[in-house]
């Protein structure tokens, strides 16, 4: 059979598909602006496992709820509809990347980027309390609306996994899975980074108390399982499908059923500890999360802590020592791998300090003797002798060996870091290093992942005035001094080579922030982070530093900066109230104790 149309034969089947080709690419126009209107789109619920109620959600679309104000505040009428409307929970990864309303009054017009109520994976009423006296007391609106984004996006997104002490007598619970944001797993220095903003809220909140207990007894058996490694697979029994991970040649031998990548970081060790330490500062010296498995971990980290002292060659024979971590991966990316057959430069004997192979950025270390983690270990091994680490607190046979090497590393990594960490620039005077070798090879740059040299006096190692940090902070803060210093038309930072030198990360700007006294840097470094959103009212991991207003940047859920971002808003109304608050509140200090202490 056949079908003339203007004189010209067709086969039925010919004819479909023309049909089909004229309307279906009008009906996608017409659904696309459909969707861009009622805020339709499709869900992927296994790329944002919901435990907020301890089981998934069930599949379906999240339509946005109709406002007849699409510019304004979150009332609860409002939350209460978006969670009517909200059938299945979408994949923030895609969540992320569109505005959704309402939007914020002011010149930014941020939307509002948490997800609705049942799909956040854990609530705290003590952090809901302060975003909302913070929204209340800042003078920007849209100040506020990044405030209401970024302060919970830990909480509301990352928490996959928890389950509560009241759930069972076992003495290894609570335990708590914090993923990074869009990768499948949770590294040890992120998941301490996003959770750190919370810990002055724990002494006000039981159940915020007992999530970070169980982030702490999770890490803990991380760290037993595979103390060298950076990131992890979800926990057995937890429920939370795994990601993928790379299968690299690693010695020692690592279990892949639990690790998801083994990159050597000396910083992942000690966040542990400063998760363990910002816990019993914040919780009323809180001792319980010291069990049985805690110590364990902890023992593990001097284990490693003496492996990784150990230098290339005898410093009596200059024979080659073993190796005691190799690293090998298949890439063509030289900072993914490390050289000599995966066991690094050489680093030499008598330093003090502790080697490195990876950088907070995952990046290979040049020279493996890293100064911001050798300050970032000395710092939590100095706070936990003081705090918790004694024979009173801790019973155990063997306590006093523990002790005394950790007296013996605070004194030598002390040491280390004052012989062969800081050294004489011909033009900026005595700077800290960023990397060395022992040798005399010193590596002058900075990256904006923590610990930098910039997060010092944030990581408590110097106060903000010592006469060595402002000397460092000057060089690391310019293009002159600073080969990952990158400014740009719109953006300006410390970026990595883990990105490029395109790219300038925005959680630069805010430990700038954290440790500077001056207004005007204050006030600058804010409101390049502000301009810089794309539009999206989150931060991002970079971006780049020609691309007006934030569009071109990396990782739209990057929950690390987004809990720096609070954590920087804090500090400003704590230090320096009159550059964000009304006037009404500019002159008093801003406590988080007084505000919590009324919801008790």
């Amino acid at each position: 059979m056949a079908i003339y149309v203007l004189g010209k034969r067709l086969r039925p089947i010919r004819l479909l598909l023309c049909v089909l080709a004229v309307f279906v690419p009008l009906y996608v126009v017409r659904k696309t602006y459909n969707i861009s209107k009622s805020l339709d789109f499709k869900v992927d619920e296994e790329g944002f496992v919901q435990f907020s109620k301890h089981e998934e959600q069930s599949g379906g679309q999240l339509r946005g709820v109709g406002v007849s104000d699409e510019s304004g505040d979150i009332s609860p009428e409002f939350l209460h509809l978006l969670d009517q409307k909200t059938s299945g929970c979408p994949n923030y990864v895609d969540y992320s990347q569109v505005r959704h309303p309402p939007f914020s009054k002011g010149k930014h017009s941020y939307p509002y980027m948490r997800p609705a109520p049942k799909c956040r994976t854990f609530t705290s009423k003590a952090v809901e309390t302060i975003i909302e006296d913070l929204k209340s007391k800042v003078e920007d609106e849209d100040l506020g609306r990044l405030i209401e984004n970024c302060l919970p996006n830990t909480l509301d997104t990352t928490i996959l996994w928890h389950r509560p002490s009241s759930k069972s007598n076992s003495p290894s619970d609570p335990q708590s899975f914090v993923v990074t944001g869009d990768i499948h797993a949770e590294w040890l220095r992120d998941a301490a980074r996003q959770l750190s903003v919370y810990q002055p809220f724990v002494k006000y909140d039981d159940k915020l108390r007992d999530l970070i207990k169980g982030a702490i007894n999770t890490q803990a058996f991380y760290i037993n399982q595979s103390p060298y490694c950076n990131a992890f697979h979800p926990p057995p029994g937890s429920g939370v499908k795994r990601g993928d991970s790379a299968k690299d040649k690693v010695l020692p031998p690592v279990n892949w059923r639990y690790v998801f990548e083994c990159k050597y970081e000396l910083d992942s060790l000690a966040s542990f500890l400063t998760l363990s330490n910002e816990y019993y500062a914040n919780s009323g010296h809180d001792t319980s999360f010291i069990n049985d498995a805690w110590l364990s971990a902890y023992k593990r980290v001097l284990v490693v802590l003496q492996r990784e002292s150990s230098p290339t060659f005898d410093g009596e024979t200059g024979a080659v020592l073993p190796f005691r971590y190799i690293f090998l991966r298949d890439t063509t990316i030289a900072s993914e791998t490390l050289p000599l057959g995966g066991s690094g430069n050489p680093a030499k004997f008598g330093v003090g300090m502790v080697r490195s192979a990876f950088r907070p950025s995952d990046d290979a270390c040049n020279l493996q003797f890293f100064v911001p983690a050798n300050a970032h270990i000395l710092t939590e091994l100095r706070n936990a002798r003081a705090a918790y680490l004694n024979k009173d607190t801790i019973k155990d046979p063997n306590m006093d060996v523990v002790l005394e090497i950790t007296d013996e590393f605070i004194n030598a990594i002390s040491k280390g870091i004052n012989e062969y960490g800081i050294v004489n620039h011909p033009k900026w005077g005595k700077v800290y290093a960023y990397e060395v070798d022992g040798y005399g090879s010193a590596i002058h740059m900075d990256d904006a992942n923590v610990p930098s040299l910039l997060s010092l006096p944030d990581l408590g190692f110097i106060p903000r005035t010592d006469e060595v940090y402002q000397n460092t902070r000057k060089m690391i803060l310019s293009f002159e001094g600073n080969p990952f210093y990158l400014k740009g038309s719109a953006f300006e930072g410390i970026g990595g080579p883990h990105v490029g030198i395109f790219n300038a990360w925005p959680l630069s700007s805010l430990l700038r922030i954290r440790t500077s006294d001056d207004d005007n840097e204050i006030l600058q470094n804010l409101k390049l982070v502000m301009e810089t959103t794309g539009g999206l009212g989150l931060m991002h991991e970079t971006v780049q530093v020609n691309s007006k207003g934030g569009f071109t940047y990396t990782r739209p859920w990057y929950a690390w900066c987004n809990s720096e971002f609070g954590k920087t808003i804090l500090d400003i109304a704590k230090r320096k109230p009159h550059l964000i608050f009304k006037e009404k509140f500019k002159h008093s200090s801003y406590d988080i104790d007084t505000v919590l202490s009324r919801i008790n």
